[in-house]
């Protein structure tokens, strides 16, 4: 049991997100992380319950990737909006048609008060669903940024299109809310920080292990500057051993020799891929510490006003306890 409002609310939230997190971010990190990469190779393949495993396709896993978020962040999003826009509306016009015509002699009173207005309207719903799905939206133009890097342009156009329907939905749509003091955001605050902190990790793996980009720069320094070649030198030959009919030779991306065991190139680009992971989160994070320091939360013009309104509400505080005081010790005047 949480002894709090605040405590039960903060509780709710997180297991809420973490729902919405596995049910939202399971697939890119599939793709991103996991498909293409337990395979095997010809005459070798690997299956789980008697079915191969999933491999990528010729473009790789972070196309797949991107498109899948172009999927999310585009098509998905104009569905939302237009969900925003129509729902409310047949929503009201559902709870208008449940309401009882109290005001069928509408010549007798031509005009109702406005709060009988403002019962026909929808009941408030809260901000629990926005915050979800703004958060939700954060993670995805943070964490996996570096396969669709338009992601936050996308999100940007998004917000803009839904700052007017949700205006025009609280408004018109719904009923006046009940105006509730908040310190913060609550545990929103804590759960974005840790996206944040997570989105670094991640697009270090995807660029070291999901891209191309250091198998790239380390054969342009081993092999060819100008990355002539670069296709054949991924693929590999399959094992003497497998035959498949009517096939002469087989070829397949990855770094092996012909007995179906890792190269040298494998195990130094997987080095390389390790060193770039915690070179690019040190960088980052040391950054991130640096700009967090030098930019202040509050301004300081700001900090000097707050500081002053606490001092005049300091002093306005011991100038009534003084009055209180001199009323106490006076005696009362006499007629």
């Amino acid at each position: 049991m949480h002894r709090t409002q605040s405590q039960y609310e903060d509780a709710f939230t997180f297991k809420v997100f973490i729902f919405q997190f596995v049910n939202f971010y399971s697939s890119p990190f599939y793709v991103a992380f996991f498909k293409g990469r337990f395979v095997g190779y010809p005459g070798h393949y690997k299956k789980l319950l008697g079915t191969r495993n999933e491999d990528c396709g010729p473009g790789g896993c972070l196309i797949e990737l991107a498109q899948q978020l172009i999927i999310i962040m585009v098509g998905k999003q104009v569905i939302n909006n237009i969900q925003e826009f129509i729902l409310p509306k047949i929503k009201a016009w559902l709870h208008k048609r449940k309401l009882p015509t109290v005001h069928a002699d509408s010549h007798m009173q031509p005009q109702r008060p406005p709060w009988e207005e403002d019962y026909e309207l929808i009941p408030c719903e809260g901000l629990f669903e926005e915050y979800l799905e703004m958060v939700l939206q954060f993670g995805f133009i943070t964490i996996f940024v570096a396969a669709f890097p338009l992601a936050p342009l996308f999100a940007l156009l998004n917000n803009w299109v839904e700052l007017r329907l949700d205006a025009q939905k609280f408004v018109c749509e719904y009923r006046r809310p009940v105006a509730e003091r908040a310190q913060d955001i609550g545990v929103w605050f804590n759960i974005m920080d840790a996206l944040a902190q997570i989105s670094v990790i991640i697009n270090a793996f995807l660029i070291a292990f999901t891209s191309d980009f250091l198998p790239k720069l380390l054969y342009q320094h081993t092999c060819d500057r100008n990355l002539k070649g670069y296709i054949n030198f991924t693929l590999s030959y399959s094992p003497d051993d497998y035959i498949v009919q009517n096939y002469t030779m087989c070829r397949y991306k990855d770094y092996r020799d012909q007995n179906g065991n890792y190269t040298l190139f494998y195990w130094k680009l997987l080095a390389i891929r390790l060193g770039f992971i915690i070179a690019f989160e040190h960088v980052v994070f040391f950054i991130s510490r640096v700009i967090d320091w030098v930019v202040p939360d509050v301004p300081e013009s700001l900090e000097i006003k707050i500081k002053r309104e606490t001092y005049l509400a300091k002093q306005a505080l011991a100038d009534n306890q003084e009055k209180l005081l001199m009323h106490a010790v006076l005696p009362p005047p006499t007629l």
